[in-house]
Protein backbone atom coordinates (compact mmCIF):
# COMPACT_ATOMS: atom_id res chain seq x y z
CA UNK A 1 0.00 0.00 0.00
CA UNK A 2 2.87 2.55 1.02
CA UNK A 3 4.29 1.70 -2.38
CA UNK A 4 1.34 3.11 -4.13
CA UNK A 5 2.02 6.36 -2.16
CA UNK A 6 5.26 6.73 -3.62
CA UNK A 7 4.59 5.93 -6.71
CA UNK A 8 1.97 8.59 -6.78
CA UNK A 9 3.61 11.47 -5.94
CA UNK A 10 6.80 10.38 -8.60
CA UNK A 11 4.18 10.48 -11.14
CA UNK A 12 2.78 13.74 -10.08
CA UNK A 13 5.94 15.42 -9.49
CA UNK A 14 7.34 14.30 -12.84
CA UNK A 15 4.27 15.22 -14.69
CA UNK A 16 5.05 18.74 -13.45
CA UNK A 17 8.51 18.76 -14.39
CA UNK A 18 7.64 17.45 -17.85
CA UNK A 19 5.00 19.88 -18.37
CA UNK A 20 7.29 22.85 -17.64
CA UNK A 21 9.69 21.90 -20.28
CA UNK A 22 6.27 21.24 -22.70
CA UNK A 23 5.14 24.92 -21.67
CA UNK A 24 8.23 26.59 -22.63
CA UNK A 25 8.34 25.04 -26.05
CA UNK A 26 4.59 26.08 -26.71
CA UNK A 27 5.19 29.40 -25.66
CA UNK A 28 8.86 30.28 -27.72
CA UNK A 29 6.72 28.58 -30.50
CA UNK A 30 3.97 31.36 -29.86
CA UNK A 31 6.63 34.04 -29.95
CA UNK A 32 8.48 32.70 -32.92
CA UNK A 33 11.61 31.24 -31.49
CA UNK A 34 11.00 27.63 -31.20
CA UNK A 35 13.43 27.12 -33.98
CA UNK A 36 15.79 29.93 -31.81
CA UNK A 37 19.03 28.28 -30.54
CA UNK A 38 19.82 31.57 -28.67
CA UNK A 39 16.81 31.11 -27.00
CA UNK A 40 17.29 26.93 -26.24
CA UNK A 41 20.86 27.25 -24.89
CA UNK A 42 21.17 30.78 -23.43
CA UNK A 43 17.24 31.22 -22.52
CA UNK A 44 18.03 34.94 -23.84
CA UNK A 45 20.64 35.72 -21.15
CA UNK A 46 17.59 37.14 -19.01
CA UNK A 47 17.90 35.80 -15.88
CA UNK A 48 16.81 37.44 -13.11
CA UNK A 49 19.11 36.92 -9.81
CA UNK A 50 16.46 34.99 -8.09
CA UNK A 51 16.40 32.49 -11.54
CA UNK A 52 20.64 32.30 -11.54
CA UNK A 53 20.89 31.96 -7.58
CA UNK A 54 18.43 29.15 -6.95
CA UNK A 55 19.22 27.31 -10.43
CA UNK A 56 23.08 27.10 -9.37
CA UNK A 57 21.37 25.95 -6.11
CA UNK A 58 19.79 23.39 -6.91
CA UNK A 59 22.84 22.28 -9.22
CA UNK A 60 24.66 21.59 -5.94
CA UNK A 61 21.94 20.51 -3.69
CA UNK A 62 22.03 17.06 -5.54
CA UNK A 63 21.28 13.62 -4.31
CA UNK A 64 25.05 12.95 -5.32
CA UNK A 65 26.78 15.83 -3.46
CA UNK A 66 24.71 17.01 -0.95
CA UNK A 67 22.74 13.64 -0.23
CA UNK A 68 24.98 11.11 -0.42
CA UNK A 69 28.35 12.29 -0.89
CA UNK A 70 28.43 15.46 1.50
CA UNK A 71 26.73 13.12 4.26
CA UNK A 72 29.47 10.46 3.85
CA UNK A 73 32.46 13.06 4.69
CA UNK A 74 30.79 13.66 7.78
CA UNK A 75 30.32 10.14 8.71
CA UNK A 76 33.37 9.09 7.29
CA UNK A 77 35.77 12.15 8.52
CA UNK A 78 33.55 13.87 11.19
CA UNK A 79 33.74 17.65 11.48
CA UNK A 80 37.21 17.51 9.39
CA UNK A 81 34.86 16.43 6.44
CA UNK A 82 33.88 19.67 5.84
CA UNK A 83 37.19 20.79 3.97
CA UNK A 84 36.72 18.01 1.25
CA UNK A 85 33.69 19.75 -0.01
CA UNK A 86 31.92 22.44 1.16
CA UNK A 87 34.54 25.03 2.19
CA UNK A 88 36.21 24.36 -0.80
CA UNK A 89 33.10 24.85 -2.58
CA UNK A 90 32.13 28.62 -0.54
CA UNK A 91 35.80 29.36 -1.58
CA UNK A 92 34.72 28.96 -5.20
CA UNK A 93 31.33 30.99 -5.11
CA UNK A 94 33.50 34.04 -3.16
CA UNK A 95 36.31 33.58 -6.24
CA UNK A 96 32.87 33.76 -9.28
CA UNK A 97 31.23 36.95 -6.63
CA UNK A 98 34.79 38.54 -7.01
CA UNK A 99 34.84 37.86 -11.09
CA UNK A 100 31.87 37.53 -12.29
CA UNK A 101 31.85 41.29 -14.09
CA UNK A 102 35.34 40.41 -15.30
CA UNK A 103 33.34 36.62 -17.05
CA UNK A 104 30.65 38.68 -18.54
CA UNK A 105 32.64 41.45 -20.23
CA UNK A 106 34.00 38.56 -21.88
CA UNK A 107 30.93 38.03 -24.28
CA UNK A 108 31.39 34.13 -24.59
CA UNK A 109 28.03 31.90 -23.42
CA UNK A 110 30.74 28.93 -23.09
CA UNK A 111 34.10 28.45 -22.39
CA UNK A 112 34.89 27.08 -25.72
CA UNK A 113 33.35 29.84 -27.31
CA UNK A 114 35.04 32.10 -25.01
CA UNK A 115 38.97 30.54 -26.26
CA UNK A 116 38.21 30.70 -30.44
CA UNK A 117 37.49 34.14 -29.64
CA UNK A 118 40.84 34.56 -28.42
CA UNK A 119 42.58 31.72 -30.30
CA UNK A 120 40.74 30.40 -33.25
CA UNK A 121 38.79 27.84 -33.83
CA UNK A 122 40.72 24.57 -32.89
CA UNK A 123 40.70 25.98 -29.36
CA UNK A 124 37.23 25.69 -29.27
CA UNK A 125 37.44 21.99 -30.41
CA UNK A 126 40.09 20.64 -28.12
CA UNK A 127 38.40 22.12 -25.00
CA UNK A 128 34.87 20.84 -25.70
CA UNK A 129 35.68 17.08 -25.53
CA UNK A 130 37.30 17.39 -21.90
CA UNK A 131 34.20 19.26 -20.81
CA UNK A 132 31.83 16.50 -21.79
CA UNK A 133 33.34 14.03 -20.31
CA UNK A 134 33.77 15.59 -16.75
CA UNK A 135 29.58 16.22 -17.30
CA UNK A 136 28.62 12.53 -18.82
CA UNK A 137 30.68 11.39 -15.43
CA UNK A 138 28.86 13.50 -13.11
CA UNK A 139 25.51 13.34 -14.57
CA UNK A 140 26.05 9.63 -14.68
CA UNK A 141 27.05 10.16 -10.75
CA UNK A 142 23.95 11.82 -10.22
CA UNK A 143 21.14 8.99 -11.85
CA UNK A 144 22.74 6.36 -10.68
CA UNK A 145 22.72 7.93 -6.52
CA UNK A 146 19.03 8.70 -7.21
CA UNK A 147 18.25 5.40 -8.68
CA UNK A 148 20.12 3.52 -5.77
CA UNK A 149 18.19 5.40 -3.22
CA UNK A 150 15.10 5.78 -4.88
CA UNK A 151 14.41 1.85 -6.09
CA UNK A 152 13.58 0.56 -2.97
CA UNK A 153 11.01 2.78 -2.51
CA UNK A 154 8.90 2.15 -5.23
CA UNK A 155 10.13 -1.26 -5.65
CA UNK A 156 12.37 -1.59 -8.73
CA UNK A 157 15.27 -3.08 -10.00
CA UNK A 158 18.06 -0.57 -10.01
CA UNK A 159 18.61 -0.57 -13.90
CA UNK A 160 15.31 0.21 -14.25
CA UNK A 161 15.16 2.87 -11.67
CA UNK A 162 17.92 4.79 -13.61
CA UNK A 163 16.30 4.56 -16.97
CA UNK A 164 12.97 5.89 -15.61
CA UNK A 165 14.57 8.77 -14.05
CA UNK A 166 16.64 9.24 -17.68
CA UNK A 167 13.02 9.31 -19.47
CA UNK A 168 11.56 12.02 -17.53
CA UNK A 169 14.79 14.18 -17.47
CA UNK A 170 15.42 13.78 -21.16
CA UNK A 171 11.83 14.64 -21.61
CA UNK A 172 11.89 18.26 -20.06
CA UNK A 173 15.62 18.83 -21.40
CA UNK A 174 14.41 18.02 -25.28
CA UNK A 175 11.45 19.85 -25.51
CA UNK A 176 12.46 23.60 -23.20
CA UNK A 177 15.88 23.49 -23.15
CA UNK A 178 18.24 25.59 -20.46
CA UNK A 179 15.41 27.68 -19.59
CA UNK A 180 13.34 24.59 -18.60
CA UNK A 181 16.54 23.54 -16.66
CA UNK A 182 16.50 26.73 -15.00
CA UNK A 183 13.13 27.04 -14.55
CA UNK A 184 12.39 23.45 -13.12
CA UNK A 185 15.59 24.25 -10.83
CA UNK A 186 13.84 26.96 -8.92
CA UNK A 187 10.77 24.28 -8.01
CA UNK A 188 13.67 21.47 -7.47
CA UNK A 189 15.29 23.67 -4.85
CA UNK A 190 11.96 24.44 -2.70
CA UNK A 191 11.86 20.56 -2.49
CA UNK A 192 15.47 19.55 -2.25
CA UNK A 193 15.83 22.25 0.33
CA UNK A 194 12.36 20.65 2.46
CA UNK A 195 13.69 17.44 2.04
CA UNK A 196 17.09 17.98 3.50
CA UNK A 197 15.29 20.22 6.20
CA UNK A 198 12.93 17.15 6.70
CA UNK A 199 15.83 14.42 7.18
CA UNK A 200 18.01 16.60 9.85
CA UNK A 201 15.17 17.04 12.13
CA UNK A 202 14.63 13.37 11.63
CA UNK A 203 17.75 12.45 12.29
CA UNK A 204 18.20 15.04 15.57
CA UNK A 205 14.91 14.31 17.06
CA UNK A 206 16.36 9.89 16.96
CA UNK A 207 19.11 10.53 18.85
CA UNK A 208 18.80 9.77 22.03
CA UNK A 209 18.16 12.32 25.17
CA UNK A 210 21.11 13.47 26.13
CA UNK A 211 23.21 13.26 23.08
CA UNK A 212 25.09 15.82 21.37
CA UNK A 213 26.25 15.86 17.85
CA UNK A 214 29.67 17.17 18.98
CA UNK A 215 29.83 13.78 21.17
CA UNK A 216 33.31 12.58 20.80
CA UNK A 217 33.04 9.22 18.90
CA UNK A 218 35.80 8.40 16.58
CA UNK A 219 35.00 8.58 12.11
CA UNK A 220 35.72 5.24 10.52
CA UNK A 221 38.35 6.91 8.02
CA UNK A 222 39.84 9.79 10.75
CA UNK A 223 43.62 9.47 9.91
CA UNK A 224 44.66 12.65 11.86
CA UNK A 225 44.02 12.55 15.28
CA UNK A 226 43.13 16.26 15.56
CA UNK A 227 39.44 16.02 14.83
CA UNK A 228 39.38 19.11 13.09
CA UNK A 229 41.94 18.09 10.84
CA UNK A 230 40.68 14.22 10.45
CA UNK A 231 41.02 13.73 6.60
CA UNK A 232 44.59 14.35 7.35
CA UNK A 233 46.75 17.41 5.64
CA UNK A 234 47.64 15.61 2.80
CA UNK A 235 44.42 14.77 1.57
CA UNK A 236 43.17 18.40 2.37
CA UNK A 237 45.40 19.84 0.00
CA UNK A 238 45.13 17.37 -2.54
CA UNK A 239 41.65 18.43 -2.25
CA UNK A 240 42.24 21.86 -2.71
CA UNK A 241 44.51 21.15 -5.62
CA UNK A 242 41.93 18.98 -7.39
CA UNK A 243 38.66 20.91 -6.86
CA UNK A 244 39.74 24.92 -6.27
CA UNK A 245 41.23 25.87 -9.84
CA UNK A 246 38.37 23.72 -11.82
CA UNK A 247 35.24 24.89 -9.94
CA UNK A 248 36.56 28.25 -10.13
CA UNK A 249 35.86 28.11 -13.92
CA UNK A 250 33.43 25.71 -13.23
CA UNK A 251 31.16 25.29 -16.50
CA UNK A 252 27.54 25.01 -15.58
CA UNK A 253 28.24 28.46 -13.06
CA UNK A 254 29.50 30.30 -16.09
CA UNK A 255 26.61 30.04 -18.43
CA UNK A 256 24.37 30.41 -15.24
CA UNK A 257 26.55 33.81 -15.07
CA UNK A 258 26.65 34.88 -18.76
CA UNK A 259 22.50 34.19 -18.71
CA UNK A 260 22.08 36.77 -15.77
CA UNK A 261 20.20 40.24 -17.28
CA UNK A 262 22.97 42.26 -15.59
CA UNK A 263 26.40 41.89 -13.81
CA UNK A 264 23.92 43.03 -10.23
CA UNK A 265 22.10 39.95 -10.94
CA UNK A 266 25.04 37.69 -11.42
CA UNK A 267 26.79 38.71 -8.35
CA UNK A 268 23.35 39.04 -6.20
CA UNK A 269 22.71 35.32 -8.02
CA UNK A 270 26.23 33.74 -6.71
CA UNK A 271 25.53 35.51 -2.92
CA UNK A 272 21.94 33.59 -2.72
CA UNK A 273 23.83 30.44 -4.02
CA UNK A 274 26.39 30.94 -1.48
CA UNK A 275 24.24 31.38 1.61
CA UNK A 276 21.82 28.07 0.23
CA UNK A 277 25.25 26.05 -0.03
CA UNK A 278 26.40 26.87 3.11
CA UNK A 279 22.98 25.69 5.18
CA UNK A 280 21.95 22.85 2.76
CA UNK A 281 25.52 21.90 1.82
CA UNK A 282 27.17 22.01 4.59
CA UNK A 283 25.49 22.29 8.43
CA UNK A 284 22.21 20.48 7.33
CA UNK A 285 24.60 17.33 5.90
CA UNK A 286 26.99 17.76 8.76
CA UNK A 287 23.63 17.13 11.60
CA UNK A 288 22.58 14.01 8.96
CA UNK A 289 25.92 13.01 9.09
CA UNK A 290 26.82 13.14 12.42
CA UNK A 291 23.88 11.70 14.13
CA UNK A 292 23.88 9.07 11.84
CA UNK A 293 27.34 8.42 13.23
CA UNK A 294 25.69 8.09 16.63
CA UNK A 295 22.83 6.11 15.27
CA UNK A 296 24.60 3.49 12.87
CA UNK A 297 28.07 3.84 14.65
CA UNK A 298 31.15 1.93 13.11
CA UNK A 299 32.66 -0.98 14.97
CA UNK A 300 36.55 -0.83 14.84
CA UNK A 301 36.67 1.35 11.81
CA UNK A 302 33.95 -0.81 9.98
CA UNK A 303 30.78 0.96 8.37
CA UNK A 304 27.06 -1.10 8.90
CA UNK A 305 26.66 -3.15 6.11
CA UNK A 306 23.13 -1.84 5.96
CA UNK A 307 24.58 1.32 5.10
CA UNK A 308 26.62 0.68 2.13
CA UNK A 309 29.94 2.78 3.01
CA UNK A 310 27.73 5.56 4.08
CA UNK A 311 25.58 5.85 0.68
CA UNK A 312 22.26 4.69 2.29
CA UNK A 313 22.34 6.90 5.36
CA UNK A 314 19.28 8.71 4.02
CA UNK A 315 17.70 5.65 2.92
CA UNK A 316 17.97 4.49 6.71
CA UNK A 317 16.84 7.09 8.49
CA UNK A 318 13.65 7.35 6.08
CA UNK A 319 12.92 3.96 6.70
CA UNK A 320 13.79 3.90 10.32
CA UNK A 321 12.33 7.47 11.32
CA UNK A 322 10.00 8.46 9.21
CA UNK A 323 6.23 8.23 8.31
CA UNK A 324 5.05 6.78 5.17
CA UNK A 325 2.87 10.25 4.56
CA UNK A 326 6.41 12.07 5.20
CA UNK A 327 8.57 9.54 3.15
CA UNK A 328 6.34 10.16 0.54
CA UNK A 329 6.98 13.91 0.35
CA UNK A 330 10.77 12.56 0.94
CA UNK A 331 10.75 10.70 -2.22
CA UNK A 332 10.02 13.95 -4.28
CA UNK A 333 12.27 16.02 -2.94
CA UNK A 334 15.08 12.96 -3.34
CA UNK A 335 13.75 12.73 -7.19
CA UNK A 336 14.03 16.99 -7.45
CA UNK A 337 17.09 16.75 -6.03
CA UNK A 338 18.53 13.89 -8.66
CA UNK A 339 17.04 15.81 -11.65
CA UNK A 340 18.27 19.75 -10.63
CA UNK A 341 21.95 17.91 -10.97
CA UNK A 342 20.99 15.67 -14.01
CA UNK A 343 19.54 18.07 -16.21
CA UNK A 344 22.27 20.96 -15.49
CA UNK A 345 25.33 18.40 -16.46
CA UNK A 346 23.40 17.10 -19.57
CA UNK A 347 22.90 20.39 -20.63
CA UNK A 348 26.57 21.17 -20.29
CA UNK A 349 27.09 18.06 -22.36
CA UNK A 350 24.47 18.93 -25.35
CA UNK A 351 25.72 22.84 -25.37
CA UNK A 352 29.59 21.20 -25.32
CA UNK A 353 29.14 19.05 -28.36
CA UNK A 354 26.16 20.47 -30.22
CA UNK A 355 26.91 24.36 -29.89
CA UNK A 356 30.73 23.84 -29.87
CA UNK A 357 31.60 21.53 -31.87
CA UNK A 358 28.77 20.94 -34.64
CA UNK A 359 27.04 24.47 -34.78
CA UNK A 360 30.10 26.54 -35.52
CA UNK A 361 30.85 24.04 -38.96
CA UNK A 362 27.26 23.47 -39.87
CA UNK A 363 25.87 27.19 -39.13
CA UNK A 364 26.55 28.42 -42.89
CA UNK A 365 25.21 25.92 -44.61
CA UNK A 366 21.79 24.12 -42.19
CA UNK A 367 18.96 25.89 -41.64
CA UNK A 368 17.69 27.14 -38.43
CA UNK A 369 15.21 24.70 -37.85
CA UNK A 370 18.22 21.92 -38.45
CA UNK A 371 20.60 23.14 -36.48
CA UNK A 372 17.47 23.45 -33.09
CA UNK A 373 16.43 19.54 -34.01
CA UNK A 374 20.27 19.09 -33.66
CA UNK A 375 20.43 20.80 -30.35
CA UNK A 376 17.36 19.25 -28.83
CA UNK A 377 18.83 15.75 -30.00
CA UNK A 378 21.85 16.08 -28.52
CA UNK A 379 20.19 17.02 -25.21
CA UNK A 380 18.49 13.88 -25.45
CA UNK A 381 21.61 12.05 -26.67
CA UNK A 382 23.56 13.62 -23.30
CA UNK A 383 20.89 12.37 -20.84
CA UNK A 384 20.81 8.75 -22.25
CA UNK A 385 24.99 8.65 -22.69
CA UNK A 386 25.12 10.16 -19.09
CA UNK A 387 22.48 6.54 -17.83
CA UNK A 388 24.91 4.50 -19.61
CA UNK A 389 27.27 5.58 -17.64
CA UNK A 390 25.63 5.05 -14.70
CA UNK A 391 25.36 1.62 -15.28
CA UNK A 392 28.90 0.88 -15.08
CA UNK A 393 29.15 3.30 -11.49
CA UNK A 394 29.94 2.37 -7.93
CA UNK A 395 32.27 5.24 -6.84
CA UNK A 396 31.34 8.75 -6.34
CA UNK A 397 34.58 9.38 -4.54
CA UNK A 398 36.50 8.40 -8.17
CA UNK A 399 34.19 10.46 -9.83
CA UNK A 400 34.24 13.41 -8.03
CA UNK A 401 37.68 13.59 -8.32
CA UNK A 402 38.80 12.70 -11.46
CA UNK A 403 35.93 14.81 -13.37
CA UNK A 404 36.81 17.91 -10.90
CA UNK A 405 40.49 16.72 -11.64
CA UNK A 406 39.68 17.11 -15.08
CA UNK A 407 38.73 20.88 -15.22
CA UNK A 408 41.43 21.67 -12.97
CA UNK A 409 44.11 20.04 -15.17
CA UNK A 410 42.61 20.62 -18.87
CA UNK A 411 40.43 23.61 -18.23
CA UNK A 412 41.67 26.30 -16.12
CA UNK A 413 44.89 27.41 -17.36
CA UNK A 414 43.38 28.13 -21.07
CA UNK A 415 40.54 30.08 -19.72
CA UNK A 416 42.59 31.70 -16.84
CA UNK A 417 45.50 32.11 -20.33
CA UNK A 418 42.90 33.75 -22.46
CA UNK A 419 42.52 37.14 -20.14
CA UNK A 420 46.35 37.92 -21.29
CA UNK A 421 46.85 39.57 -23.97
CA UNK A 422 50.66 37.57 -24.46
CA UNK A 423 49.16 33.92 -24.72
CA UNK A 424 49.26 32.47 -27.85
CA UNK A 425 46.93 29.31 -29.35
CA UNK A 426 50.10 27.09 -29.67
CA UNK A 427 50.10 27.22 -25.54
CA UNK A 428 46.32 27.38 -25.16
CA UNK A 429 46.51 23.94 -27.62
CA UNK A 430 49.38 22.16 -26.00
CA UNK A 431 48.06 22.63 -22.68
CA UNK A 432 44.55 21.04 -23.14
CA UNK A 433 46.20 17.89 -25.05
CA UNK A 434 49.05 17.70 -22.35
CA UNK A 435 46.84 17.96 -19.51
CA UNK A 436 43.78 16.08 -20.71
CA UNK A 437 45.75 13.22 -21.81
CA UNK A 438 47.87 13.03 -18.65
CA UNK A 439 45.24 13.10 -16.50
CA UNK A 440 43.31 10.16 -17.72
CA UNK A 441 47.05 8.26 -18.26
CA UNK A 442 48.22 8.98 -14.83
CA UNK A 443 44.27 8.18 -13.63
CA UNK A 444 45.39 4.66 -14.25
CA UNK A 445 48.84 4.68 -13.06
CA UNK A 446 47.54 5.95 -10.15
CA UNK A 447 44.70 2.90 -9.58
CA UNK A 448 47.61 -0.02 -10.59
CA UNK A 449 50.44 1.55 -8.20
CA UNK A 450 52.80 2.12 -10.51
CA UNK A 451 53.31 5.81 -9.49
CA UNK A 452 53.98 5.28 -5.37
CA UNK A 453 57.79 4.96 -6.20
CA UNK A 454 57.81 8.41 -7.66
CA UNK A 455 55.39 10.17 -5.63
CA UNK A 456 56.06 11.22 -1.63
CA UNK A 457 53.64 8.57 0.21
CA UNK A 458 51.47 10.64 2.03
CA UNK A 459 50.10 12.03 -1.82
CA UNK A 460 50.29 8.00 -2.77
CA UNK A 461 47.67 7.51 0.17
CA UNK A 462 45.28 9.80 -1.23
CA UNK A 463 45.37 8.49 -4.13
CA UNK A 464 45.42 11.48 -5.84
CA UNK A 465 48.31 11.81 -7.06
CA UNK A 466 47.75 11.62 -10.63
CA UNK A 467 46.08 15.42 -10.60
CA UNK A 468 49.28 16.77 -9.73
CA UNK A 469 51.22 15.14 -12.59
CA UNK A 470 47.57 16.09 -15.17
CA UNK A 471 48.59 19.65 -13.48
CA UNK A 472 52.18 19.77 -14.47
CA UNK A 473 52.01 18.16 -17.87
CA UNK A 474 49.75 20.92 -18.54
CA UNK A 475 51.27 23.68 -17.30
CA UNK A 476 54.56 21.96 -19.22
CA UNK A 477 52.61 22.12 -22.62
CA UNK A 478 51.67 25.69 -22.06
CA UNK A 479 55.55 26.60 -21.58
CA UNK A 480 56.31 24.44 -24.03
CA UNK A 481 53.99 26.25 -26.70
CA UNK A 482 55.35 29.01 -26.22
CA UNK A 483 59.45 28.20 -26.20
CA UNK A 484 58.25 26.33 -29.68
CA UNK A 485 56.66 29.31 -30.72
CA UNK A 486 59.87 31.53 -29.82
CA UNK A 487 62.34 28.94 -31.61
CA UNK A 488 59.72 28.98 -34.97
CA UNK A 489 59.37 32.38 -35.34
CA UNK A 490 63.60 32.52 -34.45
CA UNK A 491 63.69 29.80 -37.62
CA UNK A 492 61.78 32.03 -39.85
CA UNK A 493 64.16 34.77 -39.10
Amino acid sequence: MAQNYYWAGFVFYSATVIFIGFYVWWRDKNLGKEMDNAAYWEASRNLSSWAVGLSISASMMSVSWSCVYGVQLFYWYGLGGAWLLIIPWLITMGGFFIFAPRFRRMQAFSQPQLLEKRFGPRSRQLLAPALIVVFITWAGAEIFAAGKIIAPFLGLPLDWMLLLITLIVAAYSYTGGFEAVVSTDKIQFVLVALFITAISLLAWHALPRGISLLKQVRPPKQLSPYLLISPGIALILMTFIAYLPGWLIETDVWIRLQAARSDRSARQGIFIASLNSLIFVGLMPFIIGSAALLLYPAHNGVIPPSLQDGSLIFTRIMQDYAPVWLNVLLTVGLIAAAMSTIDTCGNVVALSFSHDLLEPALRDTWTAKKLNRLARLSSLSAIFISFIYALFTDSLWDIFYLSSGILTTTVFIPVLASFFKSTTPRQIHFSIGFGFLATLIFYFLEKQGALNPWQPGAISKTGLGYILWGFLFSTAGFLIGKISKKESGHQLT
